[in-house]
């Protein structure tokens, strides 16, 4: 199954799973005992933060569905365009459960204490249903840690939905002006943006980072350290990764993070030759994309990356009608 199949298949068999439970929103999270068809209208509201071709990818799949299943309407709802109004919306509903969505786009990390309070239902009997799902997690096709990085406290509360990992976007136009090779470690990295920043007189930013974050956890990974109560942020290793950055910013050849929010905007201005992203980027280039230049995506030049991205949860206190 290629990317874009497997992309679909996720997207419309979450809709799937979550509408065929709506008209049984009263059932325990627990329960093996699920229904298989709607045999009456039944709607369900979906909340989400897409924006651009990915918003667009959401009303295609629900317009499939729709049509595959003509009594079930689903209602999008979209709470603002990035993840932080989205996640203020639910966190500011679960205070009272009638007000939430009968399924919703979030990070795990947002529902923890809805968990915790029992509003969520697990998924688990749908995904392993024969009829309306895979049989089983080893025939959806979906890696396991995709399907572990949905679990609340090990509970399948999640189905992996839009899911992205860093990558390396470069103005191929740039670096072939200036001789430079698409860099494959962290070391060519920094070499490639002083060598662009001194050719282009100073007028283009080696490169830049879209999360720091991602930046500083990868580094430290890949020193062998693991993020608990042992780590020392003073330690020479991690001065280290901190100063490779902030030496080039402070020189020029690296742009800082989030003067301009995202870096696909200056990177379109031609401000900065390359940036480390998600994936989820490329979309955005190219609506934006100036015809001036052409851009490439190579693979992140580190021995790690980061799997990120939302899953689908359903609430089992939400009323559908």
């Amino acid at each position: 199954m290629n990317l874009k199949s497997k992309i679909t298949t996720i997207g419309t068999v979450a809709l799937a799973l979550v509408s065929l439970s709506a008209c049984s929103n009263q059932q325990q999270s627990s329960s093996t005992k699920i229904p298989t068809k709607i045999d009456k209208k039944t709607t369900v509201t979906f909340w989400y933060s897409l924006t651009g071709s990915s918003k667009a990818a959401l009303e295609k799949l629900t317009a499939d569905f729709e049509k595959k299943n003509p009594n079930i309407d689903v209602k999008l709802q979209s709470q603002g365009g990035n993840y932080s109004d989205l996640q203020s919306k639910l966190t500011s509903s679960f205070q009272s459960s009638k007000n939430l969505p009968t399924i919703t786009q979030a990070y795990p990390g947002w529902l923890y204490n809805a968990a915790k309070n029992k509003l969520l239902v697990n998924l688990k009997p749908y995904i392993t249903n024969k009829e309306i799902g895979w049989g089983s997690f080893e025939k959806t096709g979906i890696q396991s840690g995709l399907w572990d990085g949905a679990k609340i406290n090990g509970i399948q509360y999640g189905v992996p939905f839009n899911k992205s990992v860093e990558v390396l976007f470069y103005n191929k136009t740039l670096l072939d002006k200036y001789h430079v090779k698409v860099p494959t470690s962290m070391a060519e990295l920094k070499t490639a943006s002083q060598t662009i920043y001194e050719k282009s007189k100073h007028k283009v930013s080696g490169m830049g980072f879209d999360a720091l974050n991602n930046y500083y956890m990868l580094s430290m990974k890949e020193k062998g350290f693991d993020f608990d109560n042992k780590l020392n942020f003073a330690s020479s290793a991690s001065k280290n990764i901190i100063n490779y950055y902030a030496d080039g910013v402070k020189a020029g050849y690296f742009m800082q993070a989030g003067t301009q929010k995202y870096m696909s905007t200056p990177f379109d201005n031609g401000q900065v030759a390359m940036f480390i992203g998600s994936t989820a980027n490329e979309a955005y280039i190219k609506q934006g994309l100036n015809k001036k230049y052409e851009y490439g995506v190579a693979a992140r030049p580190s021995k790690m990356n980061v799997q990120q991205g939302t899953d689908i949860y359903m609430f089992n206190k939400a009323t559908a009608s």
